[in-house]
C-alpha cells in the first residue's frame, strides 16, 4: 500500500509541476503565431525575401506601423473588403516598399489611397474605384480620428 500511495503522490506532483510548464509553451506558441499574422511581421517578411536582414526588416517595418498594427489592420481589411479590384498581398508589397523607403502611409488620406492604388494597378482609376476610395477615407479617418 505504501508504494501505491508512492507513486500516486509522486505522479500527482509531476503533473502539478509540469502542467505549468506546458501552459507556458502552449501561451509562447499562442502569442508567438498572433506575432506572424501582425501587418508589420508580414511587411517584415516580405522585405527579408527581398534580401534584408531579419531584424533591419522588423525594424523598418515597425517604424512604418508606428505601434499602430491594430489600426493598420483594420484599414486594410476596410481597403480590400470595400476596393474588390486589391487584395492584402498586393497591399503588403506596397507597404513594405513604401517601408523600405521611409514613407509615410495614411490610409485616411484620399489622395494616398488614390496613389496607392493607382502605383498598385499601374493604370489610371475609373470612377467607381474612386467613389470606393473615397468612402474607405472617410471610414478609415473615423477610425484614426
Amino acid at each position: 500500500m505504501d508504494k501505491r500511495n508512492f507513486i500516486s503522490v509522486t505522479l500527482l506532483v509531476s503533473a502539478l509541476a509540469f502542467n505549468p510548464l506546458v501552459a507556458q509553451q502552449l501561451n509562447t506558441n499562442v502569442i508567438s503565431q498572433i506575432k506572424l499574422n501582425t501587418v508589420s511581421s508580414s511587411i517584415a517578411s516580405i522585405l527579408h525575401k527581398r534580401g534584408l536582414d531579419e531584424d533591419a526588416a522588423q525594424e523598418i517595418s515597425n517604424n512604418l506601423v508606428d505601434e499602430e498594427d491594430e489600426f493598420f489592420a483594420l484599414m486594410i481589411n476596410n481597403l480590400v473588403n470595400e476596393c474588390s479590384s486589391l487584395s492584402k498581398e498586393e497591399i503588403l508589397e506596397y507597404l513594405s516598399t513604401a517601408a523600405l523607403y521611409r514613407q509615410n502611409v495614411h490610409f485616411d488620406s484620399y489622395a494616398q489611397l488614390v496613389n496607392m492604388v493607382s502605383k498598385i494597378k499601374q493604370k489610371s482609376l475609373d470612377e467607381k474605384t474612386l467613389k470606393q476610395l473615397s468612402a474607405i477615407a472617410k471610414k478609415n479617418s473615423l477610425i484614426v480620428g
